[in-house]
């Protein structure tokens, strides 16, 4: 019953994310000429409030791509790599980024299964070669799994996590930073649907 209403209140979180936000921005096709354009965006500059830096936190989508295996690092110490091993760091995902959008399923630090769904976005892309990339974005969401180990309604939790990739053509390696102070790393097989 659990896992019926998770997966019903994952998709429609996921039609409206889907609906509101991940929708690109795109040029209108009614500027006439770069100087209107530049002048605008000059007069925007200084003003706080303008949309624009919210476009940039916003970013654009994460890449399509199959997420694979986890392993994470507790630096409170309580892992089994670098601690005491009460904390599982063998994390078995498997998940999937579409459009924007980044869900799957994983061995949580307490030795349980736990489901994720969320924005995956990437604010910044370096292409040192055709074939290498480096990506620094962040993904959230909600959580399902964790029971009282994170505070949570009906057993949902919210999540937030920076990462940084590195890629060799479609193959690569995020590096997570949560702010509980957890550190993961998996493996993405970019993708075109």
């Amino acid at each position: 019953m659990k896992k019926t209403i998770f997966f019903i209140l994952a998709s429609s979180i996921c039609f409206l994310i889907n609906s509101a936000f991940c929708q690109e921005i795109e040029p209108s096709p009614n500027v006439s000429s770069n100087t209107i354009e530049t002048a605008d965006e000059d007069e925007r500059d200084g003003d706080p409030s303008d949309s624009s830096i919210w476009r940039q936190i916003w970013a654009k989508k994460g890449r399509d791509a199959l997420l694979l295996g986890m392993w994470s690092l507790h630096v409170d110490g309580t892992g089994e790599y670098l601690g005491n091993g009460s904390n599982n760091d063998q994390n078995h995902l498997l998940g999937i980024q579409y459009y924007g959008l980044s869900a799957g399923t994983f061995i949580n630090s307490k030795d349980d299964r736990a489901w994720y769904f969320g924005p995956a976005r990437e604010v910044y892309s370096h292409n040192f070669t055709d074939d290498t990339r480096f990506d620094i974005g962040y993904k959230f969401g909600l959580l399902y799994g964790y029971g009282d180990d994170l505070i949570n309604v009906g057993g949902m939790s919210v999540f937030a996590i920076g990462t940084f990739g590195v890629s060799w053509k479609r193959l690569g390696f995020d590096l997570g930073v949560l702010p509980v102070g957890v550190m993961t790393g998996n493996f993405r097989f970019d993708i075109d649907f």
